[in-house]
């Protein structure tokens, strides 16, 4: 597995990636309506602008497929005082538990305090958290206005 910076040209694979892992990690849990409007295309504006203007920082995972270098998981982070911010964290379905999400985790935020927003009924996501020290805050849960599902906030110290 190889683990690197996003760059401009990688903005295709990851929406691609992004599309496929929200089918795979979210049917059930965030409306259908929601997911059929959120395909490549939106997906590959917001990635190339972020990209572009650098808001965030972003590294990949990859792994060596039969066509070339595959993504297998993304993630993004914001630096910030006193806690970093996790933006997101995708990892592919056929590489989890394999420890891809742990390394991508330690890339965006290592061991510094951090926040991030989650699902509220994403028990894994919110299991893969804890275990590296995060705690929901209390009173944190809100609708997140995209997909209107509930989210909470958990953070680090």
């Amino acid at each position: 597995m190889n683990v690197r910076d996003v760059v401009l040209d990688d903005a295709v694979a990851v929406a691609q990636f992004q599309t496929r892992t929200w089918d795979e990690c979210y049917a059930g849990l965030v409306p259908d309506t929601y997911l059929r409007t959120q395909r490549v295309p939106e997906r590959l504006a917001r990635w190339a602008q972020t990209l572009r203007t650098g808001s965030r920082g972003c590294a990949l995972a990859e792994v060596d497929g039969p066509d070339g270098p595959e993504v297998v998981g993304v993630v993004s982070w914001v630096p910030g005082a006193p806690s970093w911010e996790l933006r997101s964290l995708y990892v592919a379905a056929v590489v989890r538990g394999t420890g891809v999400a742990d390394t991508l985790l330690r890339r965006a935020v290592g061991e510094r305090p951090a926040h991030l927003r989650v699902f509220r009924d994403n028990a894994r996501a919110r299991r893969f958290y804890a275990r590296h020290g995060f705690t929901v805050v209390a009173g944190s849960e809100q609708v997140d206005t995209g997909t209107g599902v509930p989210e909470v906030s958990m953070s680090r110290p």
